[in-house]
């Protein structure tokens, strides 16, 4: 049965690698087409349906994994929400920022991939870490070339905020009873065997830090931040790896 369990991972991480590859090469098409008169001229209207359309199969796919309980929907449900979370942002992103925001939304089908081979390969714990560190770096990315408050900065910093805000209240939660956190109908295992917060809270206290200092400084700290959430992410990766069985 574990192996089975195994083998299905090894499955879904590789077609998450597979889909991150032909999300890319779609939004590089995609950018392409739309930096023509032509293409502008056909995309630029219905750009704010995409965006809406993707948003409503985000958000219905999200309600789903939480009323449904076959284990096999439940399992397929997290493809077409991050198809459709990929989707509002580009549908978005086209109507408010031209093809400027493509190199964001390189960034966004990435870190979406990285987050789900993660939730996949290790514990809750690194998931946390990871989600704070790339969502900071994605933010110190957009700042580092300007101190510009566009749609993609705010909408990162927001974003930042309630994760810090909510994994933090979530693994102190958790480790006070035993690295369990109840989320709706699930017992969801948060915390290492220690069952202690440190990590997380650590990871979050950084980003806050960091990104109060970002606002006082400017963009050149901003450059040098996204290099720490780097760091930070391989160091974290190292670390986690090493604490698999």
């Amino acid at each position: 049965m574990k192996k089975k369990a195994d083998d299905a991972v090894v499955y879904q991480v590789m077609a998450a690698l597979v889909l991150l590859c032909c999300g890319l090469l779609g939004l590089r098409s995609l950018r392409a087409y739309y930096s023509t008169i032509g293409g502008f001229t056909a995309l630029y209207d219905v750009s704010y349906l995409i965006g809406i359309g993707g948003t409503v199969l985000a958000l219905a796919c999200i309600v789903a994994a939480i009323l449904v309980k076959r284990p096999l929907v439940r399992a397929l449900l997290p493809w077409p929400a991050a198809v459709g979370i990929l989707t509002a942002a580009t549908g978005f992103s086209m109507r408010l920022a031209w093809t400027d925001g493509f190199p964001f939304l390189y960034f966004f089908c990435g870190a979406l991939a990285l987050q789900y081979i993660i939730l996949k390969l290790y514990r809750w714990e690194f998931f946390l870490v990871s989600l704070s560190t790339v969502l900071a770096g994605g933010l110190y990315f957009c700042l580092s070339s300007g101190m510009l408050w566009t749609y993609r900065a705010i909408f990162l910093i927001a974003v930042l905020a309630v994760t810090v805000v909510c994994s933090s209240l979530a693994v102190v939660a958790a480790s006070r009873h035993g690295g369990y956190f109840r989320f709706f109908r699930w017992n969801v295992h948060l915390l290492g065997k220690n069952g202690s917060p440190v990590l997380v809270l650590a990871a979050n206290g950084l980003w806050f830090l960091c990104t109060v200092a970002v606002l006082i400084l400017g963009s050149l700290f901003a450059y040098y931040c996204m290099f720490a959430a780097i760091a930070v992410e391989f160091v974290a990766a190292v670390y986690y790896t090493f604490q698999l069985n």
